[in-house]
Parts: C-alpha cells; structure tokens; sequence
C-alpha cells in the first residue's frame, strides 16, 4: 500500500467514526471510538509527512530533469 493509500484510508477511518459517535449515546462506545480516532489521526499525521516527502522528492526529480533537458 502506498502512502496516498494509507493516506486516504485513515482519513476515511477518522471521517466515518466521527460521525458513528456523533450519532450514538453510549459513553463506553464514544470512548473507545474516540481512542481509536486519536490513533488513526497520529498515523494519518505521520502518513501525511511521509506523504509529503514523497511528493517533494519527486517534484525535485522532475524540476532536475526540466533543467536537464533545457541544457
């Protein structure tokens, strides 16, 4: 799984627990939701760096071949 998987993935996790504990009452099942979202969001953090990285790096491979081509 790539990066913009996993990505999309956890942001998915986070969007639709949210709104699972947005509509249940249950204290003990909010908690427990409420955990789980707090550890998909540090992943989906550090996910989201890595991400960014990635990109970054690949923008600069494609801005030294631009350069490339131009001399």
């Amino acid at each position: 799984m790539d990066y913009q998987d996993k990505y999309d993935e956890l942001d998915n996790i986070v969007n639709t627990l949210s709104l699972l504990i947005d509509e249940i009452s249950d204290k003990n099942y909010i908690d427990q939701l409420n955990e789980i979202v707090f550890e998909a969001n540090n992943e989906l953090r550090e996910v989201e760096d890595k991400l960014q990285e990635q990109r970054d790096r690949e923008y600069a491979e494609q801005e030294k071949q631009y350069w490339e081509g131009v001399i």
